[in-house]
Order: C-alpha cells, then sequence, then structure tokens
C-alpha cells in the first residue's frame, strides 16, 4: 500500500471521490478531506472577522438566523437526493455554508448568540454523515433519506 504522500494525498482522493469506480473507503476519505478544508476555511474566515462585527442584537437577526439555517439545511437535504458524488459535494458545502452563515449571525448576536456557532458545527457534521451514507448508494448504509 505505501504511505499516504507517495499516493498524492490529497489530491488522490478528492479524485476518487469523483470516480465512482473507486473504493468507498477512499472516496468517503476524498469527502472527509473536503469537508475538513471547508471547514477550516470557513473558521479562519470567522475569526479574522470576528474583531470587526459589531454587537446588534435584535430579536428579527435570531429569527433570521434560524429561517437561513433551515433553509440552507434543506437545501443540503434535496441535493443529497441527487445521484452520484456530485450531491454529497453540494451538501457537504451547503453545510459549510450552514456553518459560516450561524457564525456570522453568533457573531451579531453576541453573546448569547455564539450559542449558535455549536449548532452551526452540528449542522455541519451531520450533513458531512448523510454524506458519507450517500457516497454508498441505495443499497448500503442509511443512505441520504428524506
Amino acid at each position: 500500500m505505501g504511505s499516504p504522500l507517495r499516493q498524492g494525498f490529497p489530491w488522490g482522493e478528492l479524485r476518487a471521490l469523483l470516480d465512482p469506480e473507486a473504493p468507498l473507503a477512499r472516496r468517503r476519505r476524498g469527502l472527509q478531506v473536503y469537508a475538513g478544508f471547508l471547514f477550516l476555511l470557513q473558521g479562519a474566515g470567522l475569526l479574522l472577522l470576528a474583531p470587526f462585527f459589531p454587537q446588534a442584537w435584535h430579536p428579527l437577526l435570531l429569527a433570521l438566523a434560524f429561517l437561513g439555517a433551515g433553509w440552507l439545511f434543506l437545501q443540503a437535504l434535496m441535493a443529497l437526493r441527487e445521484e452520484g458524488p456530485l450531491g454529497a459535494l453540494v451538501a457537504v458545502g451547503l453545510g459549510a455554508g450552514l456553518f459560516f452563515f450561524l457564525g456570522v449571525m453568533g457573531l451579531l448576536l453576541r453573546p448569547w448568540g455564539l450559542g449558535l456557532l455549536p449548532v452551526g458545527v452540528m449542522g455541519f457534521l451531520h450533513l458531512v454523515r448523510r454524506s458519507e451514507g450517500a457516497l454508498k448508494g441505495p443499497s448500503g448504509g442509511p443512505g441520504p433519506g428524506p
């Protein structure tokens, strides 16, 4: 087998993610690499933006946070119904968008709004798990589901 660096990590895993004939374990690693990159990128963006966001508590902003998060989550679930690996990629991307959106709203609604950050992380991780199930296809695992 060899070390992951000799096999072209992470590019080999990312290429395997788009190849339906690739082994499932390698495709899942590719999805995890993609999800990890998006999570780190969005988290770094939130850290860089944090000092510049004013505190702007308003109940309508909290309602907007929940409505926007719900819309992004439903869009990701609908993307999982797509056949092939692209549905899983879109769902993970929307999950990263969900995390970033709730992070920004949490920064605006601080100090209590920072509780939206763990909700965004949980939504993102849930969508990554569902996307991994979608890679298995209709025959194995929990699959995409409703």
